[in-house]
């Protein structure tokens, strides 16, 4: 039960898509955690914790764009390969 070759590119073309979209999701929802200056929790003491979510946004942001760079290089270097 080998797969064929034709169906292996497909499969790694069908998953480098997937990848693809995954990753501007991903972007989509980083660039709204950028606009916001401050989250607060409420702790069960009564207490209020507040962080700033930009340093942990722009690493996802640096993350995403660069799965996002690397997996669309990989494709294309597959479908010009001939």
């Amino acid at each position: 039960m080998y797969l064929t070759e034709l169906k292996e590119k497909q499969l790694q073309y069908l998953y480098c898509m997937f990848l693809i979209l995954f990753n501007l999701v991903s972007l989509y929802f980083i660039m709204d955690l950028l606009s916001y200056d401050e989250i607060i929790g409420y702790l069960s003491d009564g207490g209020i914790k507040t962080d700033c979510p930009r340093r942990l946004a722009y690493l996802f942001f640096i993350n995403g764009v660069s799965n996002l760079f690397f997996v669309c290089v990989s494709l294309m270097a597959r479908l010009f390969d001939k």
